[in-house]
């Protein structure tokens, strides 16, 4: 897929969802740099005036491993952005300089013009196309200004580029998920301050969550969503998300959900407690009707580990 269209594509879908805004967001200034090649989907290798070459890792993505399913396609596309270009890094300064990961390499946000926007953000780009994904490793999670954090400062351009890949089964959506046929599809979790699963009907019909289904955070069921509950019914029309919030902004709201029409989503507030872990953790979304053997319809992890993405 060639830049252009890659550009197009995600004016498209970032002009769509969730009330996503294109204006450039207030953020730490850019350092210039030329983009001399791509080592895989989420790394490169950059030259930046008297500073030499340095090795950059994108923080808050993750690509397939450069030897597994994607990986060359990963690798492919982002070299096609930032190969033998003009690009802005915004790293994150500490008392010896830049934050770097334990392999050494700088972490940064990646444009491709000199202002943050979702449109120049290399890493929505990626996940745009179903070649990366988003990966929060350790977010602060502090109610205030948590969404600042350097980790997560751009993660909901992120996620609203997954979720339009995973709503039209791009990339890894389409070619790895074990999943891909259904119709339902947990597309993201956010897991820090304001803990949100993203639930997107990418099917024909509509869907009555209060007809037997649950969101559970393990096989187990040790903590459940069942959505009969609290509600008689509650539908989502195809193309539509739904939002289950969890923490803070859940207190005291516990089954309460909101729909918006004009964003085609529904929120709903699950409970005050903090759900999703930092360190981990998986979503099950589970369809369980008497008489009717359990069945478990889409599954999600995070973080992205083992050798598919290493």
């Amino acid at each position: 897929m060639h830049t252009k269209s890659i550009t197009w594509l995600t004016v498209f879908l970032l002009i769509a969802l969730l009330g996503i805004t294109l204006t450039a967001r207030e953020s730490t200034a850019l350092i210039e740099a030329r983009g001399l090649w791509a080592i895989d989907g989420d790394t490169i290798m950059v030259e930046i005036p008297d500073h030499g070459r340095q090795e950059i890792r994108y923080i808050a993505i993750n690509a397939p491993a450069l030897a597994g399913a994607l990986g060359e396609q990963a690798h492919a596309a982002n070299e096609e952005l930032i190969g033998g270009k003009t690009i802005w890094l915004e790293l994150d300064p500490t008392e010896e300089g830049y934050r770097q990961d334990r392999d050494g390499r700088l972490l940064a946000h990646v444009f491709l013009e000199p202002v943050q926007t979702p449109l120049t953000s290399v890493a929505v780009l990626l996940v745009a196309q179903g070649l990366a994904r988003l990966d929060v490793w350790d977010p602060i999670n502090r109610e205030i200004k948590a969404d600042n954090d350097f980790n997560v400062r751009y993660a909901d351009w992120i996620i609203a580029a997954q979720i339009e890949a995973a709503r039209e089964r791009r990339g890894w959506w389409k070619e790895e998920d074990m999943y891909h046929d259904s119709d339902l599809v947990i597309a993201a979790i956010k897991q820090w301050t304001d803990e949100t699963v993203y639930i997107v009907n990418r099917g024909t019909e509509e869907i009555d969550f209060a007809a037997g289904w649950k969101l559970t955070s393990d096989p187990q069921q040790a903590q459940t969503l069942d959505f009969s509950r609290f509600a008689a019914t509650l539908i989502l029309p195809p193309g539509w998300v739904l939002r289950i919030h969890s923490g803070p902004i859940a207190k005291d709201r516990r089954g309460e959900y909101q729909i918006q029409e004009d964003e085609q989503t529904i929120d709903w507030y699950w409970t005050g407690r903090k759900i999703w872990r930092n360190k981990g953790d998986e979503a099950w979304l589970i369809l369980s009707r008497p008489g009717e053997e359990l069945q478990k319809m889409y599954h999600y992890s995070y973080p992205l580990s083992g050798p598919a993405w290493e």
